[in-house]
């Protein structure tokens, strides 16, 4: 059985998103692309705080509705604004995330992973789970990831994949920085 958010069930799929991100207590997450504000329900079940971006007013709407109580008790933020263009804080994030998010692979939309590899802390990590429709997408999508991700430093840790149960199956490209990359020097 799907859990209930925000008194809608939560697909098999997004709950999965959220097990393969298991964000900790206190983490800063940043989805991006929330839409309806499903995933960002239950990220904010286990970290510490959500920003939610997505560019369209009616999705934040959508998702400021099923979030209330988050927001309200300050683990949920939503905006409704292209992520070049949001107001992402002074702090970075320990996950960014995106379901079903074109921009994190689309080649013409890289300006996107300008923004991801400047607010993910040093030793952060990027989930970009997608929706497999057809037979090569899997292997399309980890490739591009890989690329845009690569030109900033991020290697792809594994991919996570969800077998078909409702029609569609998932994967998920798990991004981090080499270790080298993430400790700073010292002295």
């Amino acid at each position: 059985m799907s859990p209930t958010v925000g008194a809608v069930a939560a697909s098999a799929r997004q709950s999965w998103a959220a097990d393969v991100v298991a964000p900790q207590p206190g983490e800063r997450v940043l989805e991006v692309g929330c839409g309806h504000g499903v995933l960002a329900a239950l990220l904010a079940e286990r970290a510490g705080e959500v920003l939610a971006v997505d560019r369209s007013p009616t999705m934040v709407a959508a998702a400021g509705r099923r979030n209330r109580a988050a927001v309200e008790a300050g683990r949920v933020r939503l905006q409704a604004a292209a992520l070049a263009d949001a107001d992402l804080g002074s702090g970075p994030f320990d996950v960014v995330v995106g379901f079903d998010v074109r921009a994190l692979w689309d080649p013409a939309q890289e300006m996107t992973w300008d923004v991801v590899d400047r607010v993910l802390a040093p030793d952060g990590r990027v989930i970009v789970a997608f929706s497999v429709m057809t037979p090569g997408t899997e292997d399309d999508v980890v490739a591009a990831v890989s690329r845009l991700a690569g030109a900033r430093g991020l290697v792809a840790a594994g991919v996570h994949r969800r077998a078909v149960g409702e029609g569609i199956g998932s994967a998920a490209v798990e991004l981090r920085r080499p270790a080298a990359a993430a400790t700073p020097p010292s002295g």
